[in-house]
This record gives structure tokens, sequence and C-alpha cells, in this order.
């Protein structure tokens, strides 16, 4: 008798453990060229890097865009730090517009106000294709009101 009270015991602590066990929320990764900003998702759109400028842009009329603003044109590979304005080398700024919703949405330093630490996007370079993806880092509202958190998928 004690040994089935022990199994039934045991048997109860495991579907415990079991239950209140914490699991990760998923990551929600875009479809190529797509953007997701809190539950909106954007696109897809076609992204174009601008040599002159130093930046990526793409945009749907009258839904939004993003403009993604580097220093200079990648060469390699890389994790990228967000910042209000890409002044080094591995440094991107982001800008979001949501045209339906009229806020705009962009990266910043790490002021506390959207960051709880650096935060990075992977940039990949192919060929002379850039490519900018990160999943469910923090922006901030350009009034400051706000933040929202932000993935992104260009290839």
């Amino acid at each position: 008798m004690k040994k089935l009270h022990f199994l039934i015991f045991a048997a109860l602590t495991f579907i415990v453990i079991s239950c209140t066990k914490e699991y990760p929320e998923p990551v929600y990764t875009p479809e190529k060229n797509t953007w997701l900003v809190n539950t909106d998702t954007f696109g897809p759109t076609n992204f174009k890097f601008y040599d002159t400028a130093n930046l990526m842009y793409g945009g749907i009329k009258g839904v939004g865009s993003v403009t993604i603003k580097f220093r200079e044109k990648p060469k390699t590979d890389g994790e990228f730090v967000f910042r209000e304005k890409a002044d080094e080398v591995n440094e991107i700024s982001i800008l979001i517009i949501d045209s339906v919703s009229k806020l705009n949405w962009q990266s910043t330093d790490n002021d506390g106000l959207a960051l709880k630490g650096e935060q990075f996007a992977n940039v990949t370079v192919n060929g002379g294709n850039i490519g900018v993806a990160f999943n469910n880092k923090w922006l901030k509202r350009t009034d400051n009101v706000d933040r929202a958190k932000v993935s992104i998928n260009i290839e």
C-alpha cells in the first residue's frame, strides 16, 4: 500500500511541476520583406538600398514604411546596435511610419525609456544585397509617449 501511495504522490508531483513550468513565448519571424509592430503586420514590400544616403527603404503607399539608416554601407555580416542616429560603423537607426494610425516609431539609444539593454539587428551582406532581421525589439514612439515591440525580416 505504501508503494501505491508513493507512486500516486510521485505522479501528482510530476503533473504539478509539468504544469507550472514556464515556456518562453514563441518568437514570431515575419515573412520575407515584412515587418510587425505589436500585433500589426505590414508588407511584404520591396526594399531598396540607396548608396548615396546609406539607407534601406521599403514602403506600402497609404499603409506604412520602414527606413533603416547606416553610417556606411555594410561590408560584412554582423550584429548592428540600435541607435537614434547611426554614428558608428556597426550601428543602425530605424524609423517606422504607420500611415493608418498616424504613429511613428524609432530606434533609440540605451536611455532606459524603451530599452532594457543593448538591442541588435542581424545584418547580412549577400553580394550587393543587404538584409536586416530582428525579433521582438523595442522601438519608441517619436513623441516619447509609448513604445512598441517590433520584428523585421528584410532579405
